[in-house]
């Protein structure tokens, strides 16, 4: 065996499939074989290995223990003289294994090889070839001098921006989604550090091989796509922590002395440094809004009650007392933030609908809840209708003024139709049709490009002709290295994606930030992160308020045949606040079995309504699968109230 692939994934299932094409399509004379270490990924990436690719090697674990530690597993199974660590998010041309492989035999001074790499949107990652990150070196790097001179020797040195990307190149430091490293060097300097969970692993393992009396090299003679952190994406702070705690963990290692107290300081320096900055900008952007909603709200409810006062009220003279005033208005104000807040009105741009909506459903709690107190604390329900419906419009008012000031959208646009190139032949462009169909993407406008006379020029015309956004490509309409040569060529006028006619995938990504797209697979919505803070919040609160109301709900649900189901609910009440269980869901048994998202231990399992003898695997995963799509804290509310009719 001359070489083996190690790839870990974690969750990328398209990305991952996309990947493992590319390598089973190389022209090479080498023998090969691929190992996939998979870190508990729940997205149906095994299966879908398996039956694509059999040949693979895949090797399963529990739990996510991180990028070094998986590799390092696929180490020790590499049967190759040589082993390429790869991650997932990439792409290879079909001569990258020959043309590695060959450099690496005729350099036998070498201890690892990188490869010229390009993004999703055809872009060089400067990356690819990089210094030792010396406290001098970082320095420039974190001062953003590296920026503002990006071909300096001195200031550019952490990217080498003095190298030419275009030839093969000695370097230091090579990135963790390309090496090419001798098997047997590789076990002697210990793989990678397993004190790294993910990131400044390929760093330390850089220098271990230089330490090791070898060279690295940069290849410049084929490239990559790397798509860049599809398993983690970098403009998190949770990126930023990770990979500063990494260069702490390499300078400790491998510096000494007062270059070790300095870069350790540096990058201390850099931690707090980024992390006042997200947290100011995080504080700016998240509290600006609520507490204009806040005063908004308060000056329409103070003006409402001052005209109630003088036309209604207290027309020959009184006023509301300051009980009303300060404390029932305040408490308005207080709902109807919480409604917006749980809405998400607060963590992205919101659209009007969503507001009004979010409002309507605050202002019927609060009356409910007005229903309750004493006599004397019942002042106005007019006001409380008349200052939603004003609220309301106020709320909507100031976004639309400032809006139009600022030039800033304060609401979220609606999606617009891409307008789409499709370069494929006729049978593709019929399932991309379909895909794009299936996945509610309906484009404005669709031209296709036959893929015979398909280049860069003609493709560059057509979207400046058409004002096209997008364009998929049918990846068997094309090598990969033409897909590559034309993704680089227009990658930045155009949204590109590949078409995997196999896997009935739509696949892409045009951003390190967000998240890549991929059309063809389910969506589950239990997955989705404002949906899972919205049912976290439905717990608490609903578990809080069925304690103050239990006194009156024992009795209605007993003579209603639920009192069952309450007291359940009260008896798991300290785990449902702690987050340890959830009401409504299914068992981590069956989300595992069917690949299916995990949510915590549901008190109210939905698999328990299935009568006994319809129960079995097959109505399991119809009605699991099913939740798993659609669940919404509506949805939840109507399991909860049909719960007493499950049958044991």
């Amino acid at each position: 065996m001359d070489l083996s692939i190690v790839i870990v994934n974690y969750n990328v299932k398209a990305f991952l499939l996309q990947c493992l094409d590319s390598i089973f399509s190389s022209q090479t004379s080498y023998a090969y074989e691929v190992i996939v270490i998979d870190n508990a990924s729940v997205d149906g990436s095994e299966e879908a290995v398996q039956q694509a690719f059999p040949q693979v090697d895949y090797v399963r674990n529990t739990e996510n223990i991180g990028f070094g530690k998986a590799n390092n597993q696929g180490f020790e199974r590499a049967k190759g003289t040589y082993t390429l660590i790869l991650n997932p998010d990439t792409v290879l041309r079909e001569d990258t294994l020959q043309k590695a492989m060959d450099h690496m035999k005729a350099h036998p001074e070498v201890g690892g090889l990188g490869i010229k790499g390009i993004d999703g949107s055809g872009q060089f990652l400067p990356e690819s070839k990089r210094a030792l990150p010396t406290p001098l070196v970082a320095l420039w790097k974190i001062s953003g001098l590296s920026r503002l001179f990006p071909k300096s020797k001195i200031f550019a040195r952490y990217h080498l921006g003095h190298l030419d990307p275009d030839q093969n190149h000695e370097v230091e430091i090579l990135v963790g989604c390309f090496m090419l490293v001798p098997t047997a060097l590789l076990r002697e300097v210990g793989g990678f550090d397993p004190r790294y969970f993910m990131y400044g692993e390929d760093i330390d393992l850089s220098y271990e091989l230089l330490k090791s009396g070898h060279k690295n090299h940069y290849l410049a003679e084929s490239q990559i796509i790397h798509y860049k952190g599809e398993s983690t994406k970098r403009g998190s702070m949770n990126y930023v922590r990770m990979f500063y705690q990494a260069m702490i963990i390499f300078a400790k290692k491998q510096f000494s002395g007062s270059s070790a107290f300095a870069y350790t300081l540096l990058i201390y320096a850099g931690i707090y440094f980024r992390a006042a900055l997200a947290i100011l900008a995080r504080l700016a952007r998240n509290t600006f809004a609520p507490v204009l909603d806040a005063a908004v709200l308060a000056l329409a409810l103070e003006a409402l009650k001052t005209y109630w006062e003088a036309n209604h009220r207290y027309v020959d003279g009184g006023e509301y007392p300051d009980l009303y005033t300060y404390y029932i208005q305040g408490s308005y104000i207080i709902i109807w933030l919480f409604g917006l807040w749980i809405s998400g009105t607060y963590h992205k741009n919101t659209r009007p609908t969503v507001m009004v909506r979010a409002m309507a459903i605050a202002t019927l709690g609060i009356g409910f809840l007005y229903g309750l107190l004493p006599e004397e604390l019942r002042f106005s329900r007019a006001l409380l209708m008349l200052g939603a419906g004003v609220g309301t419009l106020s709320l909507l008012g100031w976004r639309v003024v400032l809006g139009w000031i600022t030039g800033r959208d304060f609401f979220e646009k609606p999606t617009l139709s891409s307008r789409l190139l499709v370069l494929a032949s006729a049978p593709g462009k019929s399932d991309i049709d379909r895909i794009l169909t299936a996945s509610n993407h309906s484009p404005a406008f669709s031209y296709t490009i036959d893929p015979d006379g398909g280049n860069a020029a003609e493709v560059l015309t057509l979207a400046e002709l058409y004002e096209a956004t997008d364009l998929i490509v049918d990846r068997n309409s094309l090598s990969l290295g033409a897909y590559m040569d034309l993704l680089s060529a227009v990658g930045h006028r155009l949204n590109v994606r590949a078409y995997l006619p196999e896997h009935g995938l739509i696949v892409g990504s045009n951003s390190s930030v967000k998240r890549g797209e991929v059309l063809g697979q389910i969506h589950y919505h239990t997955s989705d992160p404002n949906y899972r803070r919205q049912k976290r919040i439905f717990d608490i609160s609903s578990t809080l308020l069925l304690w103050v109301l239990s006194p009156v709900l024992l009795p209605l649900a007993a003579l209603s045949g639920r009192a069952g189901t309450v007291l359940l609910w009260l008896a798991n009440s300290a785990s449902l606040l702690s987050g340890k269980q959830t009401l409504v869901g299914y068992d981590a048994e069956l989300a595992k079995k069917f690949n299916l998202p995990e949510v915590p231990r549901p008190i109210f399992d939905i698999a328990n309504q299935i009568p006994k003898p319809l129960r079995n695997s097959q109505t399991e995963q119809a009605l699991i699968t099913n939740y798993a799509k659609e669940a919404s804290i509506a949805g939840d509310l109507l399991q909860l109230w049909q719960w007493h009719r499950k049958k044991s």
